[in-house]
């Protein structure tokens, strides 16, 4: 397998990877935290699917594209396909910084899209020149912006690999509640009472579960934030008790029906009816 060479291989790119991802990161947090609307629509809350992974074949088909003109020799059109594609390449690196600064745990997810990060902007500096030689901006064309181009699909193609690894392996982006199934059965919660406005942690069977009490009225939810697994409970209510806040990235969940309210997730929560039932407190998964 393929991945038994290129795993240790990224993981050997620590010494200069993790400072530079932290660099970046650090960077494109004071660029973005500052701008939650700004930030929510390049993780695609607004469209329940992340944002980045959607905009990434744009960028890899004209890019593709462009290889293509430039074999067979058709080097106008593949001059206006690496223009176009440096343009859809940076709309997608600014969708992939906006999850990339929520990857806050050291160890190999944050390597790897360091690494990731890296070889996309390498790529993108190998296409900016060969599409300012195709356009007279240095020095006109010459011997090297095919050879450039080439250099950057590999790169690009590389870059992919990994981003590929990220998602499909480490399970970034991935709704954390993917598998989770939901039947029609009442399960009593190991606890009986809950404290007013305070998040609460409780058992059901084998799920844990964020329980809300606002008055009488009791909400629940699963624990785990469908965004990077955070526990809700450790959150905090907000909007005068409506929603609750995850504590790590900030996400927004609705208490009435688990709806988003804010990103950075995109992925709506799993919520629970809830009643009391001969001193018991039960809860079933809403359909």
């Amino acid at each position: 397998m393929l991945r038994r060479f290129i795993d240790p291989l990224v993981q050997a790119q620590g010494v200069w990877a993790d400072p530079f991802g932290k660099l970046m990161q650090a960077i494109f947090r004071a660029i973005l935290k500052p701008i939650p609307p700004l930030k929510d629509f390049l993780h695609g809350t607004w469209l329940g699917h992340p944002l980045h992974p959607l905009l990434t074949d744009v960028p890899i088909g004209v890019f593709t594209v462009a290889l293509l003109f430039d074999i067979v020799g058709l080097r106008d059109a593949a001059a206006f396909a690496v223009a176009f594609g440096i343009l859809a390449m940076l709309a997608t690196m600014l969708a992939g910084y906006a999850d990339y600064i929520d990857i806050d745990v050291d160890g190999p997810p944050r390597r790897y899209a360091s690494v990731h990060q890296t070889l996309m902007l390498l790529s993108l500096v190998c296409y900016f020149i060969s599409g300012g030689m195709r356009y007279g901006q240095f020095g006109g064309p010459g011997s090297i912006e095919v050879p450039l181009a080439v250099l950057g699909y590999v790169l690009l193609a590389v870059g992919a690999y990994l981003g590929g690894d990220l998602t499909f392996n480490m399970g970034m982006q991935v709704d954390r509640h993917a598998w989770r199934d939901s039947d029609d059965k009442w399960r009593a919660l190991e606890v009986t009472e809950i404290p007013a406005d305070q998040p609460t942690k409780a058992k059901a069977g084998g799920q844990a579960l964020v329980v809300v009490r606002s008055g009488e009225r009791l909400f629940a939810l699963h624990d785990t934030c469908s965004h990077q697994g955070c526990s809700l409970s450790e959150g905090k209510l907000v909007d005068d008790g409506k929603r609750i806040e995850c504590g790590c990235h900030g996400s927004r969940f609705e208490l009435a029906d688990g709806s988003l309210n804010r990103g950075p997730a995109v992925y709506p929560q799993p919520a629970y009816e809830v009643r009391r039932s001969e001193g018991k407190i039960e809860v079933r998964r809403r359909k």
